[in-house]
């Protein structure tokens, strides 16, 4: 009875053991870490990435200060002072005055400034003679100005132009960071796969590691024995060493990897990395690969921002250095009190206003220098303009190589998945013809060499195409501007 207890006691215990076991494998799976999971986390904690796109963020809300232009804008002013120079005939001491001014003023698209305000003007005098019928009183002034440049900047170039340039300029700007961040998570993605592909190289190496020691084992047994030349011994200690030091470049580059794999997150370089997902070969052979490029890339984007740019200030620079002719004109109706609330009333009739018309004009002379600047300015024109001329040729030149090598690279990857299957049946064979004795050990650790080799051709290629894919992304821009 007693020991079937301990009997049943020990099966619990094995099962406990072998249930913890299982959630402990589970565990393990659950914190390998997917590609996007990684994504997500750089966009989470890499600072330079933070960096880019909130820049981008920022100058499209900047590119608001734009409507800012041709928007009202509320002025006022107040102003309080004395004065008591004196005067002949001597009228009075000292004038006191205190000034209030309230209105608003625009800049409008067409060309016309306008202004519209109201002066309220409070004048005291100390001691006034008995010329003064008023010793204190209030003008009130209501007050249009209006101004049309019809030359310089005329009809409103200027203005308009610096528009664009505020608009364009921010534009450009998160354009550039909008680049960035995009080209940033295609990095990082590529440095995901890398050191995925990177362990299965790693692993590849040191079985082809051990075959060669394997290698150098047989030999050394038969030179042993006088069954073989010391010619093979060599070339076997040559082949180790070969493969020893293939594999410690790739146990390096491992190590690079993971060092450029945490910096995208802002880690330590030798944080330790759970488990990746895998190469995924059999989805890599059948890629389509993308005919119509998906949209512009963000940097060529901005270069149409930056002509737009370039194209406004050679505007601004041509009207800055051009002769200015103003029409201009004021009119305002005027009224005075003791009181206040009279003044106020009083500048409400047309009997008492005041009213100019005029023109201004001015006219630089040194025509040579403004002619130098605005030849100047074109040529900014122009050289904004093969910038963007060559953006498109680039991108469209980029965009035909990467599709070819994507094609390529695909096509390549089924050949190699061929040669491996087909290294991996020869040696197969070759081992079962070994166990028949119709064959030697060193022809099978020879066939496991070509075997290692294809296979490791094969995973760098597959992560040549998942660099390559990651390329496609940068070519994802919105055809909305700004947004």
């Amino acid at each position: 009875m007693a020991k079937s207890g301990h009997k049943s006691e020990s099966c619990f215990v094995l099962r406990a053991a072998v249930a913890f076991a299982f959630i402990a494998v589970a565990a393990t799976e659950a914190q390998a870490i997917s590609l996007n999971q990684y994504l997500q986390q750089v966009q989470t904690d890499s600072n330079s990435y933070k960096a880019t796109t909130t820049q981008a963020e920022g100058n499209n809300l900047e590119s608001r200060e734009a409507d800012l232009i041709f928007t009202p804008k509320l002025f006022a002013e107040f102003s309080t002072g004395s004065d008591g120079k004196p005067s002949q005939p001597k009228m009075y001491d000292r004038v006191h005055t205190d000034t209030y001014i309230l209105g608003v003023s625009q800049q409008f698209d067409f060309g016309l400034q306008g202004k519209l305000y109201y002066t309220s003007t409070r004048t005291e005098f100390d001691n006034a003679g008995s010329a003064f019928t008023m010793s204190k009183y209030w003008d009130a002034v209501p007050k249009l100005e209006l101004s049309l440049p019809v030359w310089g900047n005329g009809f409103g170039r200027t203005a308009r132009a610096n528009e664009d340039l505020v608009r364009q300029g921010n534009y450009a700007e998160q354009y550039q960071a909008s680049y960035q961040s995009t080209a940033y998570l295609a990095q990082a993605e590529a440095a995901y796969w890398k050191l995925s592909a990177w362990g299965d190289v790693v692993r590849i190496q040191e079985t082809a590691s051990k075959s060669a020691q394997d290698i150098l084992s047989y030999v050394q047994r038969k030179r042993s024995m006088n069954l073989g030349e010391n010619a093979d011994v060599v070339q076997a200690r040559a082949l180790v060493e070969a493969r020893g030091l293939e594999l410690q470049v790739a146990r390096n580059e491992q190590r690079e990897s993971l060092r450029n794999f945490n910096r995208f997150l802002n880690k330590p370089a030798t944080t330790p990395v759970d488990n990746l997902e895998t190469v995924p070969y059999s989805t890599l052979e059948k890629i389509t690969v993308p005919q119509a490029r998906p949209g512009e890339r963000y940097d060529v984007k901005a270069t149409q921002a930056q002509l737009q740019t370039a194209k406004a200030n050679a505007v601004i620079a041509k009207e800055r250095n051009r002769p200015t002719l103003d029409i201009y004109s004021t009119y305002a109706l005027n009224g005075r009190d003791d009181s206040y609330s009279e003044a106020m009333k009083n500048a409400g009739y047309t009997d008492t206003d005041t009213g100019y018309v005029g023109l201004r004009f001015n006219m630089p002379l040194n025509i040579g220098a403004a002619s130098d600047a605005k030849a100047g300015a074109d040529l900014n024109v122009r050289a904004a303009e093969y910038n963007r001329e060559y953006a498109l040729y680039a991108q469209e030149q980029d965009w035909i190589n990467l599709t070819q090598n994507l094609s390529d690279a695909r096509d390549n990857l089924v050949l190699l998945g061929k040669i491996e299957n087909a290294q991996k049946t020869k040696l197969e064979v070759e081992r079962t013809r070994l166990r028949q004795g119709r064959t030697t050990t060193y022809q099978v650790l020879l066939f496991e060499q070509d075997y290692s080799a294809a296979a490791l051709t094969r995973v760098k290629s597959a992560a040549n195409i998942l660099g390559l894919q990651t390329q496609i992304k940068l070519y994802q821009a919105s055809p909305e501007e700004g947004k």
